[in-house]
């Protein structure tokens, strides 16, 4: 049985506003997501529960064809899905659940691919330690298709691919990853084997194929890796165009890493949920702050403070607004204190101020079996 009433609902201004009166709704503590409320900004709308299964959310009417579409309504709904996967994320670190963790290679935490699509061939990040160590990870799109085109450089929730790759490399312990079906990426990141969806991993792995990696750590010593991400590759039809498709791929069907590159990962890699990574995939730049966070906080000694320009060099990218990071960082740190309470971290007005987590509880549980994974 349906019961509906009419109410008026108003406009957050950010996001950062949604999860604080989202927060106080008593949804932190343990909520299901009966509510199942949709929200439309500065109007009436209805809102219906369904009394036979309070714990189901109510799904959102289906789009009439031709009517222009609400992307302020699609957005709430969007973070309201975010907030209720960090929130169930949340109740099962505290029932004590081995939660499954993906090796992300240190250096595409500390210094991440651009996120929106661009016309640069090279991308510099900078990153520097408070022991005055540096670390320099620039990328550069090398490629040109068929036709003589250059190959853009790799952006946004591309990557969500490389970190799998990664991922999959690590724990194989060879630079060789096998990948003979596109759907075994598509299920890992929740995805429906659908042609856009088969459109948009062909495109990923085109753009990190031609793309070739340079990292440089300076400290008392000087070490410099330059190499191509991808070494060789020989993929089904799904994830990359033949000539014939038709034909029988010839060996093993995967993907190879440059030995460099997998050498380079394999020595600094840092795990993490990988729940939480797959629900920041169309999220490229809170997925980078998140991941920070949490390496961040593990790695700290002490609480310290990160100038923004520091930051800036590290991980923002060309904005007309060059104090919007901090703004940014603290959505990031409210979403992430929903899952996980004891993060010590604030953005001040002169930097983010971050510190080991309140009572040395961190975002994996010691009794997580790959923990053993994250260096310092």
């Amino acid at each position: 049985m349906h019961t509906c009433s009419s109410v008026y609902v108003y406009i957050y201004p950010n996001i950062a506003a949604f999860v604080g009166v989202w927060a106080s709704y008593n949804r932190i503590g343990g909520g299901t997501g009966e509510e199942g409320i949709r929200h439309l900004p500065g109007r009436q709308t209805t809102v219906c529960t369904d009394e036979a299964d309070p714990k189901k959310p109510v799904k959102a009417k289906a789009k009439v064809p031709g009517q222009p579409r609400d992307y302020h309504n699609e957005e709430v709904a969007a973070q309201i899905s975010l907030f209720d996967a960090m929130t169930d994320f949340r109740a099962e670190r505290r029932s004590g659940v081995s939660h499954e963790l993906v090796q992300i290679a240190h250096a595409l935490i500390l210094c991440g691919l651009p996120y929106r699509s661009t016309d640069a061939t090279e991308h510099v990040r900078l990153s520097r330690s408070a022991d005055g160590s540096l670390i320099r990870v620039t990328f550069y799109a090398l490629g040109k298709d068929k036709e003589g085109n250059r190959i853009p450089m790799a952006y946004g929730s591309d990557r969500t691919l490389l970190h799998w790759c990664v991922d999959r490399a690590i724990k194989l312990k060879s630079n060789f990853v096998p990948l003979a079906n596109a759907v075994d990426f598509m299920r890992d990141v929740g995805q429906s084997p659908t042609g856009p969806n088969y459109a948009r991993l062909r495109a990923a792995y085109q753009r990190i194929s031609a793309m070739a990696i340079v990292v440089e750590r300076f400290g008392s010593t000087e070490d410099r890796n330059i190499t191509p991400i991808m070494k060789n590759s020989r993929l089904p039809a799904s994830i990359k165009r033949r000539e014939n498709e038709a034909e029988p791929i010839e060996g093993p069907v995967g993907i190879q890493f440059d030995k460099d590159f997998f050498n380079e990962f394999m020595r600094n890699h840092v795990p993490f949920p990988w729940a939480m990574l797959r629900t920041l995939d169309q999220k490229p730049q809170m997925q980078d702050y998140i991941v920070f966070l949490h390496w961040r906080s593990f790695a700290a000694k002490s609480t310290t403070l990160i100038p923004w320009n520091v930051m800036r060099e590290q991980l923002w990218q060309d904005d007309s607004n060059p104090w919007r990071i901090r703004s940014r960082f603290t959505e990031a740190i409210k979403i992430l204190k929903v899952a996980w309470p004891e993060l010590n971290a604030v953005a001040e007005s002169r930097g983010l101020r971050i510190g080991p987590p309140q009572k040395g509880a961190h975002l994996i549980p010691a009794h997580n079996g790959e923990t053993k994974f994250l260096n310092r």
